[in-house]
């Protein structure tokens, strides 16, 4: 959920005849179809890119076991965008120019916005964002511009929500790190809690990288909150957990992380102080269950040797969506695959999916955790606009 953050793909096809301007093969029945998968890859941030990208090739794997898509192999290309705007921006001009035919992934915002107006000059090659959030993304009126994840305005509210219900929380302490993703979701936090009469007894912004934000916490303290809300990524949120715990704070208020933190990346930034933690999440993999997800889950397993993370899962879905929108259209066109996109719907692990005109996903539900024991655990579920036990 995260706009500076968030991966992209590039699918492609490649046959007999070359593309020009950038785009790619009307064929389906011969060659290669190239997805390409941008996202952080290394730094910082590259435990959730690497875990999209790995559930993006088990999916290649997957179809081609199965004759492809159209009969055509199915090929991942990778391409690191670090969460940087300027590199994502090479990054995507990079895949672009191994005629890729859509992009499915992206984690941080502030990368995959950039990487959309590439796709866009380059004959308005497709986007299936995963994790990238931010509103920006699908309010360009770009209609090659499609994504999986919650938006970052629909978060916000629903965590307000969450900390007023829930939590019973009249005073809250909000902290973001002035990241594309974090920065939107702590603002729509804080309008969505004064919408509900909620106080915000503090708003601002640590910088990323740090090792020591006591001083920021003792801030937030002085303020007396209720539950104090970080927006921001996990080394930072796993930073603040430690600090909440050392400094006795967690005897005075709640921690709540962004929708973000609902990744395994969290807990081990954090460790044991996690422990308490809440955070809200639409389906991820301690929810879903079916046996797509299954045979998924022991794919991916097989072939990393780890658990499936937050994104893998929608990465999953993603790319299920981009086959039905090629099959149905039997063409890699660019504006083949987007009118596909606007039609196709799927029932996959994650629920759901039909993309309305902007290229967001309708409906999403919605689940509250609390971290235990170094895990995830259900345990609210928001019916209507009431949260209640999970069950």
């Amino acid at each position: 959920m995260k706009l500076t953050k968030w991966v992209v793909v590039v699918v492609s096809m490649v046959l007999g005849v070359a593309a020009c301007g950038g785009t790619s093969s009307s064929s389906t029945t011969n060659g290669t179809i190239k997805i390409g998968v941008t996202g952080p890859f290394t730094g910082n941030y590259a435990a959730p890119g690497l875990d999209i990208v790995a559930a993006a090739k088990v999916m290649a794997d997957t179809l081609n076991k199965s004759g492809g898509i159209n009969g055509a192999k199915v090929e991942i290309v990778q391409a690191d965008d670090q969460c940087d705007a300027q590199i994502g921006v090479q990054a995507a001009e990079n895949l672009v120019s191994q005629k890729v035919v859509a992009f499915v992934g992206g984690y941080c915002s502030g990368a995959s916005i950039p990487e959309t107006d590439v796709l866009r000059k380059h004959g308005n090659i497709p986007f299936i964002g995963v994790a990238s959030s931010n509103p920006k993304l699908t309010e360009q009126g770009y209609n090659n511009v499609f994504r999986v994840i919650l938006r970052d305005d629909f978060a916000g509210t629903i965590d307000a929500g969450f900390m007023n219900q829930v939590l019973k929380s009249k005073k809250v302490a909000i902290m973001h790190d002035n990241s594309t993703y974090a920065k939107a979701l702590a603002e729509f936090g804080r309008d969505a809690t004064t919408k509900l009469g909620g106080t915000v007894t503090y708003f601002d912004a640590i910088t990323p990288g740090q090792k020591d934000y006591s001083s920021a916490l003792t801030r937030v303290a002085s303020t007396n909150p209720d539950t104090f809300y970080f927006t921001g990524y996990y080394p930072e949120a796993g930073t603040l957990a430690k600090e909440w715990k050392d400094l006795g704070l967690d005897k005075k208020f709640v921690y709540m992380a962004g929708s973000g933190e609902y990744d395994p990346a969290y807990i081990t930034a954090g460790g044991p102080a996690t422990d308490g933690t809440t955070v809200t999440f639409p389906v991820g993999p301690d929810t879903a269950t079916g046996k797509e997800y299954d045979n998924f889950k022991a794919a991916y397993k097989t072939a990393t040797g780890k658990d499936l993370a937050t994104y893998s899962i929608y990465e999953h879905d993603a790319i299920m969506m981009l086959k039905l929108a090629i099959e149905k259209n039997k063409s890699t066109k660019p504006d083949d695959i987007s009118s596909a996109l606007h039609q196709v719907t799927y029932d996959g692990i994650t629920g759901n999916i039909k993309f309305d005109s902007k290229g967001d996903r309708a409906t999403f539900a919605m689940v509250g955790f609390k971290v235990a024991s170094g895990k995830f655990v259900p345990t609210w579920k928001l019916t209507g606009n009431t949260w209640g036990p999970y069950s």
